[in-house]
C-alpha cells in the first residue's frame, strides 16, 4: 500500500467531525482518536464510520476525569470494535524537524457526499509547543473547507512510511478574519493521558501487537548472494508463521512482563519498546524452539526457557564486548549455571566473544554481593558460575553460522533440510 492508502485506511468519520484509528495493547478493541467537540452528548449517538462506510461498534467514550484536562485539550478516545488490519506507527511531536512536511487526512464536510469524501491535504509545521501542533495547510484554504477535518489525523512522512504525530481539532485562530490555511493539532501525548486516566490499554505501535508483523524484519542475512538464502529465510518464515499460530505471546504481553528485565544496564525507558529488540527477540525464540526441538513457545515454554537461555538487548551501537560487567551480573541475576546470554544491539559487524577474552579481569570486578566492600574477592563458586556463563551476539551468530555458510546453504535441499544444518551450526555455539 502507498503511505496515502495506509492514511486513509486508518481515517473514520466520528458524527460530523474525523478521527484517525490507533491500535491498543489488546484484541479485545481498537481505540479512535478525535476532537471532543465532534461527539454528541449522549454517547449511545456517536457514530464512527471507516473509509470503506463500514459503521464500527462504539464500545465506549473516553474523556479525562479531570476537569481541568477535559476544558483545556479538545481531545476525546473512543473504543470500537476491534480492528486487526490497523498497522500505525507514531511519531512525536516533539522531535519534528523544523517545518516538517506534514499531511492532514479526514473528511471535510463540503465533500461528504462526493465519490472521494476522504481528503489528504499538504503543508507544514510552523510551530510546536507543549505538544500542540499548528499546520500550515497549502493553498490557505478557509474555515468552509476544513470544516469536518476536527478529529483526523496530522502524519510526517518519512521513508515512504506514515507516522502519526498529532490530532487536528480547530483552527488557529479565535479571528474568523485570520481562519485560513492554519490549524492546531494535538500531539498523541494527550491521548496517552486520557487512555491513562481510564486504565485501559494503553495504544501500542503495529509491531507490539502480534510477532506476525516483524516477520519481514527477521533474518535478514548479510550474505555476498542473497539468492542462497532465500530458502532458508522461506523456512524459517514458514516456521516463525506455525510458532505464532500456536500460541506465541504477542509482544506487548512480555513487554509488560519483562519491563526493563530484558535490557542492558540503564537504558532508556522507552527502549523496552524498541523495534530492533522485539524483531531480535523473535529470532531468539525461533532459534531456541529449533535448538529444543519444539513446536510450541507459549508462555509456559517462555517460562521454563529463562533460566537457561536469555536475551539481553541495548540500543547502543557501540562494542558490545565493552557491556561485559553488566552482561555478566545481568546472567547472575536471571540465569543458573551454564546458561547462555543472547545479546542483541545495533552494532554493525557484531563478532562472537573471543574465547576467555577478558573475562576473567572482569569476574574479577564483580563484588560477590550488594554492599560487599571494594576489596572483597569473588569466591570460588562464584567465580565458577560466572565463568560457566556462555556469552554470545546475535550479529555474530548469523555471520558464524550462516553468513560464512551461505554456499553450504546454497547446497542443502530447501526445507527441512536447511533447518536441520541451521540447528547444526547453532548448537556448536549456543545449545
Amino acid at each position: 500500500m502507498t503511505f496515502s492508502e495506509l492514511m486513509a485506511s486508518y481515517c473514520v468519520i466520528v458524527n460530523g467531525g474525523s478521527g484517525v484509528l490507533v491500535n491498543a495493547m489488546s484484541q479485545d478493541y481498537s481505540y479512535v482518536l478525535t476532537a471532543h467537540h465532534v461527539l454528541k452528548k449522549n454517547k449511545a449517538e456517536n457514530v464512527v464510520t471507516d473509509h470503506n462506510s463500514k459503521q464500527l461498534k462504539v464500545l465506549d467514550i473516553l474523556e479525562h476525569k479531570d476537569q481541568d484536562h477535559l476544558s483545556k485539550y479538545d481531545c476525546a478516545v473512543i473504543q470500537v470494535e476491534y480492528v486487526p488490519t490497523i498497522a500505525q506507527q507514531s511519531f512525536p511531536a516533539c522531535s519534528l524537524p523544523d517545518m516538517a512536511t506534514l499531511k492532514l487526512a479526514g473528511f471535510p464536510g463540503t465533500e461528504r457526499q462526493s465519490s472521494s469524501p476522504m481528503k489528504i491535504y499538504d503543508g507544514h509545521m510552523t510551530d510546536v509547543r507543549g505538544d500542540l501542533i499548528v499546520f500550515n495547510i497549502n493553498g490557505t484554504p478557509g474555515k468552509n473547507a476544513i470544516d469536518g477535518m476536527s478529529g483526523g489525523g496530522l502524519y510526517y512522512v518519512a521513508n515512504d512510511r506514515p507516522y502519526l504525530v498529532g490530532v487536528e481539532f480547530g483552527m488557529d485562530s479565535v479571528n474568523q478574519e485570520q481562519q485560513y490555511g492554519r490549524v492546531q493539532c494535538q500531539g498523541l501525548v494527550r491521548f496517552a493521558e486520557i487512555i491513562e486516566n481510564n486504565k485501559t490499554a494503553p495504544m501500542v505501535p503495529a509491531y507490539l501487537e502480534c510477532f506476525s508483523r516483524l516477520k519481514e524484519n527477521i533474518f535478514s542475512f548479510n550474505v555476498i548472494n542473497k539468492s542462497t538464502v532465500i530458502n532458508l529465510r522461506e523456512a524459517l518464515h514458514n516456521f516463525a508463521d506455525s510458532l505464532v499460530a500456536q500460541g506465541m505471546p504477542p509482544p506487548y504481553e512480555l513487554m509488560s512482563k519483562y519491563k526493563g528485565d530484558l535490557l542492558i544496564g540503564s537504558c532508556h525507558a522507552n527502549d523496552i519498546k524498541d523495534k530492533g529488540l522485539w524483531v531480535a527477540y523473535f529470532e531468539f525464540l525461533i532459534i531456541s524452539a529449533l535448538l529444543d526441538n519444539v513446536s510450541i513457545t507459549d508462555d509456559t515454554y517462555i517460562q521454563n526457557l529463562e533460566r537457561r537461555r536469555r536475551m539481553l538487548y541495548t540500543s547502543d551501537g557501540s562494542n558490545w564486548v565493552g557491556k561485559l560487567e553488566l552482561i555478566l551480573k545481568a546472567a547472575r541475576k536471571f540465569l543458573d549455571e551454564d546458561g547462555i546470554v543472547i545479546v542483541a544491539s545495533p552494532e554493525l559487524g557484531a563478532e562472537l566473544l573471543p574465547d576467555g577474552f577478558e573475562v576473567d579481569r572482569v569476574i574479577r570486578n564483580i563484588a560477590l554481593a550488594p554492599g560487599a566492600g571494594p576489596l572483597d574477592p569473588i569466591d570460588r563458586v562464584e567465580r565458577a558460575i560466572y565463568k560457566s556463563f556462555v556469552l554470545t551476539h546475535l550479529e555474530g551468530l548469523r555471520k558464524q553460522c550462516v553468513v560464512l555458510n551461505e554456499r553450504l546453504f546454497a547446497e542443502t535441499e530447501a526445507g527441512l533440510a536447511q533447518l536441520h544444518t541451521f540447528r547444526k551450526n547453532f548448537n556448536a555455539f549456543i545449545k
